[in-house]
């Protein structure tokens, strides 16, 4: 018998300059497989599981080691949760997967505040929040659509379809908070301003593989950086104010990327070759004249 799902490990490093294996602060085995994080404060963040589960740890410094304590556990989903994103207020998440369930938690009592049953027709790929806000959210599925949610609207409103081609990535401008990217099943990648959604403000094919996760540079000055990943080695930044051009490519990576960070105007990509690598963007886009 083949077991359902995969077991996972959380790596947690207290410095980012070296994330070898041995560098590692904390190693902890899971019973399931990690799918995705969000972190809620320096020390405090969320992962959920391939299990359905949501846990809650907090990284506390003991006798000069460091240790997780689990600060809550909940399993509410009936799939696997494929992503998490954390409000601002640091108190309130949204989750979404495979059973086409999006819940808003409260993760201080671990509470589904709200819950949307069949959300979506399909898995649902991805979420997003609305910068400085607590009760906007964003959603993509496979069934081919995007929805904004507001927890003080009875429905939802249809933000951006895509007939016959599945969405599978989102993220919000943390700057302007109007426009939002959304990743397709074929690598295109759109940029849609909520006000008015009848028209992209651009489009573009970025790859021949789907798109897993994208992600804005949450630095003000750097707002127009969009950073994707897709089902392949590569790892993209796009400018989304100049038609989504190309301004940074890499494929160092031996397996599909699943993870994209910021962090103080360098990025940073983990991958299933079990390596996560820093990219120097703007330093590579002066040194190149743009």
């Amino acid at each position: 018998m083949v077991d359902l799902y995969w077991n996972g490990t959380l790596w947690y490093y207290k410095d980012i300059s070296d994330f070898s294996r041995t560098k590692a602060a904390i190693k902890q085995r899971m019973d399931s497989g990690v799918c995705d994080s969000a972190y809620l404060n320096e020390n405090t963040f969320v992962i959920v599981e391939d299990s359905g589960a949501v846990r809650v740890y907090q990284a506390v410094e003991i006798d000069e080691r460091y240790e997780l304590q689990l600060l809550g556990y909940v399993c509410q989903h009936d799939d696997s949760i494929l992503s998490v994103s954390a409000f601002s207020n640091q108190r309130n998440i949204v989750t979404g997967g495979m059973d086409c369930c999006l819940k808003m938690w409260d993760v201080e009592d671990l509470i589904a505040t709200y819950s949307y049953s069949f959300a979506h027709l399909d898995i649902i790929t991805g979420t997003d929040v609305k910068p400085m806000c607590s009760s906007v959210f964003v959603s993509v599925s496979l069934d081919s659509e995007s929805l904004l949610w507001d927890i003080r609207r009875a429905k939802p409103a249809s933000i951006f379809k895509k007939n016959d081609c599945p969405l599978t990535a989102v993220s919000w401008n943390t700057t302007l908070e109007n426009i939002i990217a959304i990743g397709t099943a074929e690598g295109s990648i759109a940029i849609i301003d909520i006000r008015q959604t009848e028209t992209p403000l651009c489009e573009s094919n970025e790859c021949d593989r789907g798109v897993h996760k994208l992600l804005f540079n949450p630095t003000p000055e750097r707002k127009e950086q969009l950073a994707c990943c897709f089902d392949n080695t590569s790892v993209k930044v796009l400018d989304t104010q100049k038609e989504l051009m190309q301004i940074y490519e890499n494929n160092s990576h031996h397996d599909f990327v699943r993870g994209l960070a910021w962090c103080k105007d360098d990025l940073y990509s983990c991958s299933w070759d079990a390596n996560v690598l820093k990219h120097i963007v703007n330093e590579y886009i002066a040194s190149q004249g743009r």
